[in-house]
């Protein structure tokens, strides 16, 4: 009796210790992933404004691919790793929105360029220019605007939202036929949109 109770006691503790062993290697291998999601988190995200748009976009997959897995692990996550892997998931997302905003800079800066010439420098435009802004603007959408996606005429909305804006600022006492003929202009940009989508560009 003695001896089975030595037994059984024994084979308990072994148990125990196999059941601790493999909580303890479960629990490294979770750290071990983490640990290298942290560090491609990190190096995906430094110098973020010199990705070009199809690096970033293999690095979205990789993300999404990435945190799937570690999502489906999450169960074995203590506390302090979940909140470590929330901050590490937000710092990415933080950064996809970093670099978000500056592509839409830089094609604004480009369709500024190619829709206003020289004036794409807000400061060149005046009171007394800002009429000749609007004319130039129009010139260059009726010539191009054939082959526009919708993608494109949003681009070319954002110009024709910072020349609106650029004209608030200098709005001072402009003179009448200036204001109507920019406001003509500005309806030929609406018309010339609507037909666009009735042209079925995508």
């Amino acid at each position: 009796m003695k001896l089975y109770f030595i037994k059984t006691l024994t084979l308990i503790l072994m148990t125990t210790m196999w059941l601790g062993s493999c909580t303890t290697s479960k629990e490294r291998e979770v750290e071990d992933e983490l640990s290298d999601f942290r560090n491609w988190v990190g190096q995906t995200t430094a110098n973020i404004a010199d990705r070009t748009e199809e690096d970033w976009k293999r690095a979205k997959t990789d993300f999404e691919n990435r945190t799937e897995e570690l999502d489906a692990k999450q169960e074995n996550f203590s506390d302090e790793l979940k909140q470590e892997y929330s901050a590490l998931k937000d710092e990415f997302k933080t950064a996809g929105d970093e670099y978000e905003r500056n592509l839409r800079a830089a094609r604004l800066a480009e369709w500024e360029q190619k829709l206003l010439g020289t004036y794409a420098d807000k400061s060149t435009i005046a009171q007394s220019n800002v009429r000749q802004v609007y004319i130039t603007l129009l010139e260059n959408v009726r010539n191009l605007h054939g082959t526009w996606t919708n993608e494109d005429w949003e681009m070319a909305k954002l110009v024709l939202k910072s020349l609106n804006d650029r004209k608030d600022e200098i709005d001072d006492d402009l003179p009448t036929d200036d204001e109507v003929k920019i406001r003509a202009l500005q309806m030929e940009f609406r018309t010339l949109e609507t037909a666009g989508d009735l042209g079925g560009n995508n």
